[in-house]
């Protein structure tokens, strides 16, 4: 009887060791790496197809351009000097024509006198001048511009002979990495 129990075991402990083995060559697309009651488990990726969002961005540009600009320059001949020579002048003579009390009279008439031809003379020598050139002009315009961003990924992968799918923020890789829990089912 003791070489029947010797033998039981012996059969008992070979079929764990090919149970064990078979079942790892079964699902060969995992790698396990067993921390008390979790493990993480290094799973095959089947598939990666990124997710797209269009994101719309409002950019200010600076547009500026030649516009054609004329200036004109004048000159007033020196107006206020002329008047101010033909009214000094003007007094001046009319103050020296005649006697008496109408002197002042004369001078005040003869200085407006005077300062009227001033101001022809002035008329005479006033131009003006014109020049053309360009100036830039700039403006503010805002471009919107609509561009494709990866938002993430759709990732399907085998684990346990089984194909699952998970979204991700970045690309995993030819392997993903799954976190494993254990617990026991209470029913």
């Amino acid at each position: 009887m003791k070489t029947f129990k010797k033998i039981l075991i012996m059969a008992t402990f070979t079929m764990a060791t090919f149970s064990t083995l078979t079942h790892a060559s079964r699902y060969e697309d995992t790698d396990y790496s067993v921390n008390s009651d979790s493990f993480t488990v290094n799973a095959k990726v089947i598939s990666v197809t990124p997710i797209f969002r269009y994101v719309t961005y409002d950019t200010p540009r600076e547009h500026c351009y030649k516009e054609r600009v004329t200036q004109t320059n004048y000159y007033d001949g020196d107006r206020n000097s002329r008047m101010l020579l033909g009214g000094i002048i003007g007094g001046v003579i009319g103050n020296n024509i005649g006697h008496g009390e109408s002197r002042k009279a004369r001078a005040v008439v003869g200085a407006l006198i005077g300062s009227h031809i001033g101001s022809s003379i002035a008329d005479q020598h006033a131009y003006s001048s014109q020049q053309t050139g360009y100036q830039t002009q700039c403006e503010t315009q805002h471009v919107s511009e609509t561009r494709k961003k990866v938002a993430g990924y759709d990732v399907s992968y085998r684990f346990r002979g089984r194909i699952m799918t998970t979204q991700l923020p970045y690309h995993p890789g030819r392997r993903i990495k799954l976190h494993v829990n254990l617990s026991p089912v209470i029913d």
